[in-house]
């Protein structure tokens, strides 16, 4: 992999990442003249509105309102940040990001790019030993019993590894992938001979893909059939350790297939299902329900709850319903109600998990359940209220309704503020507190807001890419013009910089992006468009640079037809523009002197002097137009 500086591998990334190839690999595209087309990803697209411009390098879809280059379309798509974008983009293509990282030997253990192919292969094996060997016709057997389909066992690239200690080193040995490879992958473990055993041996595998598809991981449990009574191994489950591929608490399982449609979905219900295991998951899958995924043995964190946000805005939680679910509950509820995710929880009747509820109910009854389940907050009354006499026990009603509140505290009253629903749930919560603890509204409300001041502040969500809509239709029309102007002839910059400042533009993101490009021009940089979209990295700005330069299009498209000399002509525009930029001054100015007038705060040779210079300017302004 090569080395190179940072600006330039952005450049060098986007050159060599193909739109059409890119999109086409997650989505079905056709060819429709010089465009490409398909059914959008992020709205429920009957007619194909999706347009691929294989020239421009660019994409958009007009009923979502986005549009873009590689960079957008991966943003957009992984619900990331620019600069996580160009490293999924840059991995990609093969390209180094940072310039002075540690040179890294292609097919050893600390090649990326080698560990995703030695996966994907691993992954391959253990499903066709499934699919074929003999030694797997107790587990196909034990699959068709647990009423898991041929068709979930291929969907999911289920797998088996079967009773020996150096299988999957047996048939590494004409790939290419060392033992040293397969143990970074966590596939294998040296043993203390000096010699490699399977991690996975005997078990029944759940393969875990990341959000782009790629193997990193498995999950494998125990098939007690397999072995003689007393050599069943102790546990049940083993997950892969963490790896360079795998973190426990930046994955889901099955997220890969779940995300796809959850986006489709309506905006007032993108909503992911969390089971707690992978039969669990497969199960919904069969029963039609496509949102559904599993936490990988570790409790749920900020680390999942930013991975989710990326895609759904709730989540409803399913616990099984033992002592060891509620405990679950417990853990998680604080977290996410502190993170402002509309959280509901659903406990399933007492001994059930939600492979066998689904198993024996089918997903109609399932997800019924999953539609009543209350919310976290309304979850967390329910059980802190168990089993007491709110009015006669006045104890433990007030260690329950602290315990409450403590938990809706978590939610900065910054955040409540934010929206009339937010408030008005906040209002309908604290009313049904003071009902049930037959207290007043207010003196909930005031133990509320005293334990939120005693908490110390939160800085929400710093790591998610926010997103910010743009008024397009109350740009001032000479800052608009300006800039499409220069992204269409980035040389008239020196002139325009010389005689328009930042300042003069209004507050808001065209005068943060006549900033950028003010900088850019005093860097020696160019600014059109391709070099714009090189340098921006944030979202807004890049979205408002797609827009400007396709309104500046249609305008020039517009303008040829009428054969105008002067709409043609860039720098006669860009004086005009200059102009106006300058009568603006002119106008501030004068508006200054005439408040300065109304306030008498001008002596009488001062205010003698100024009337005359309005005057003159009164006069300029008159013979101009005649």
């Amino acid at each position: 992999m090569s080395q190179v500086p940072d600006f330039n591998v952005k450049d060098q990334v986007k050159q060599a990442t193909d739109v059409v190839d890119l999109i086409g690999s997650e989505m079905n595209l056709r060819r429709q003249g010089s465009m490409f087309v398909g059914h959008c990803p992020w709205h429920d697209d009957k007619k194909p509105s999706f347009q691929v411009n294989p020239v421009k390098q660019s994409w958009v879809c007009y009923p979502c309102d986005v549009r873009g280059d590689v960079f957008d379309y991966v943003m957009k798509r992984e619900g990331v940040d620019f600069r996580q974008a160009l490293e999924i983009l840059a991995e990609r293509a093969g390209i180094a990001i940072r310039q002075f990282q540690k040179k890294i030997i292609q097919g050893s253990p600390d090649d990326k790019a080698t560990l995703y192919r030695a996966m994907a292969w691993a992954e391959q094996e253990y499903h066709q030993c499934l699919l074929r060997s003999e030694s797997a016709i107790p587990i196909r057997q034990y699959l068709a019993e647990r009423g898991i389909t041929q068709e979930s066992i291929e969907s999911f690239r289920i797998g088996f590894a079967p009773l020996s200690w150096s299988w999957l080193v047996d048939r590494a040995r004409d790939t290419g992938f060392s033992p040293e490879v397969l143990e970074a992958c966590g596939l294998i473990s040296a043993n203390d001979r000096g010699g490699w055993f399977e991690r996975f041996r005997g078990r029944l595998l759940f393969p875990i893909r990341d959000t782009q598809e790629r193997a990193i991981a498995l999950g494998g449990r125990v098939v007690p059939s397999l072995y003689a009574a007393g050599d069943v191994p102790p546990a049940k489950y083993v997950n892969s350790p963490e790896t360079r591929l795998f973190s426990k608490s930046k994955n889901l399982y099955a997220l890969n297939m779940a995300r796809g449609h959850v986006q489709k979905t309506s905006n007032t219900d993108k909503r992911l299902t969390i089971v707690e295991g992978y039969t669990d998951v497969v199960a919904a899958w069969q029963a039609g329900l496509k949102n559904v995924v599993a936490a990988l043995g570790v409790a749920l964190n900020e680390q999942h709850i930013r991975l989710i946000k990326r895609f759904a805005d709730g989540i409803t939680l399913v616990l099984d319903g033992d002592e060891a679910g509620q405990r679950t509950m417990n853990t998680v509820l604080d977290l996410f109600v502190a993170h402002d995710i509309d959280l509901r929880i659903l406990s399933l009747p007492e001994g059930l998990d939600p492979f066998d509820f689904l198993m024996a109910n089918g997903g109609e009854r399932f997800q019924e359940l999953v539609d009543r389940a209350p919310d976290a907050i309304a979850h967390k009354i329910m059980i802190e209220t168990r089993g007491i006499d709110l009015v006669h026990d006045s104890h433990r009603a007030n260690q329950a309704l602290e315990n409450i509140l403590k938990t809706l505290a978590n939610v900065p009253a910054s955040l409540i503020a934010e929206s009339a629903a937010k408030s008005m749930r906040q209002d309908q919560i604290l009313m049904r507190l003071a009902r049930q603890f037959q207290l007043s509204v207010d003196q909930v409300r005031r133990r509320l807001n005293e334990l939120r001041s005693s908490q110390r502040p939160r800085n929400h969500d710093t790591d998610s890419p926010q997103t910010e809509t743009i008024g397009y239709s109350g740009f001032d029309r000479k800052e608009s013009a300006l800039i499409q102007l220069l992204i269409q002839d980035p040389s008239l910059l020196d002139k325009a910089v010389e005689n328009i400042s930042p300042s003069q533009f209004q507050l808001g993101v065209l005068r943060d992006l006549y900033d950028v490009m003010s900088e850019s021009f005093h860097d020696g940089n160019d600014v059109g468009y391709e070099q714009l979209k090189l340098v921006l990295e944030d979202s807004r700005l890049r979205k408002l640079v797609d827009y400007l330069y396709d309104e500046a299009i249609e305008k020039k498209q517009v303008v040829e037809t009428q054969n105008s000399v002067y709409a043609m002509d860039f720098e006669a525009q860009l004086d005009s523009i200059i102009v106006a930029f300058n009568e603006q001054i002119v106008e501030s100015g004068k508006q200054a002197k005439i408040s300065q007038l109304h306030g008498r705060v001008l002596d009488e040779p001062e205010e003698t002097s100024t009337l005359e210079e309005l005057f003159q300017q009164q006069l300029q302004k008159l013979n101009k137009t005649k």
